[in-house]
């Protein structure tokens, strides 16, 4: 096994405390759900909010699959920063579902934005 470079490793941490906050928050929601609290609002208020969650979501894996493509053609430094960039657009996916699963107790509500944050993660490696 090889040793792991130190700004190789940076990068991984990053990826990690974004996996983790992401994992965490959905955890938390669904603990909460599971008190038998009942939904802070009905589904049926959502369907707007729910509609610009599924816009943002396709938005969302466009723009990692476009900046997927601008990094195998980018400087290094810019190939780096542009893949903190790629994970943060995945991320905020997977977090706008879990407000919308917090808010309304159903898991369909989760799994786009979560889909596309380990979208984000599989397209985008760490940089060397």
């Amino acid at each position: 096994m090889r040793p792991v470079p130190g700004g190789a490793r940076t990068f991984f941490l990053i990826r990690a405390a974004m996996a983790a906050g992401v994992i965490t928050f959905i955890l938390v929601a669904w603990f909460v759900r599971g008190r038998g609290q009942p939904p802070v609002a009905p589904v049926g208020s959502l369907a707007t909010l729910t509609t610009a969650m599924y816009a943002a979501v396709g938005v969302a894996a466009a723009v990692v699959m476009a900046l997927r493509l601008r990094i195998t053609s980018a400087e290094p430094a810019m190939a780096r920063a542009l893949s903190v960039v790629t994970w943060a657009v995945g991320e905020f996916a997977a977090l706008f579902g879990g407000v919308l699963f917090f808010l309304g107790g159903e898991w369909r509500l989760v799994l786009p934005g979560a889909l596309v944050f380990a979208l984000a993660l599989a397209a985008v490696r760490i940089p060397e």
